[in-house]
């Protein structure tokens, strides 16, 4: 067998080694919205409901969340998690959703419909909450005029139940 098919079946494998095994969770977040814009950036707060990981998905983790910003602006989205540990107290969490936002009397994404592309870093406090620090673009991918695209940093609880 060659090397390349070998360590390519070996990456592959190594996910479903270390997935979290875990019950649903509801994660409560706090941030930045527009985060690296010095002149316009706005307080963040949202909610989050994650199901549990579904098997026959690849250990993907359905979520459904609502968001707001001190602008005024709002999105519901759905999306999918997959969490890696990569030690029993750290998990690294790349995210994806579709979004509908509303822009209040803040930034016009250009769109109603945006797509939300993040990364977190977590914590594990005890078996069923974690601490986590989080980025996120939500943008609309070039599907209108105008997307000037946001940044968000955030800190999340989350905890299973």
């Amino acid at each position: 067998m060659n090397k390349t098919l070998i360590a390519g079946l070996l990456a592959l494998s190594i996910p479903g080694l270390v997935m979290a095994d875990h019950d649903a969770e509801l994660a409560i977040t706090a941030g930045a919205f527009e985060a690296f814009n010095s002149h316009n950036n706005a307080a963040e707060i949202g909610i989050e409901y994650r199901f549990a990981p579904v098997a026959s998905a690849f250990n993907l983790i359905p979520t459904l969340g609502l968001a707001m910003n001190s602008d005024g602006g709002y999105w519901a989205y759905a999306g999918v998690r997959y969490d890696w540990d990569f030690s029993p107290k750290w998990t690294l969490t790349p995210n994806f959703a579709i979004a509908g936002y509303e822009d209040g009397a803040g930034l016009d994404l250009g769109y109603g419909m945006e797509f939300r592309t993040g990364l977190d870093l977590a914590y594990r406090l005890n078996d069923n909450s974690r601490l986590a620090l989080g980025i996120y673009h939500m943008s609309n991918a070039d599907i209108a005029d105008e997307n000037p695209g946001s940044e968000s940093v955030i800190v999340t609880y989350s905890f299973g139940f």
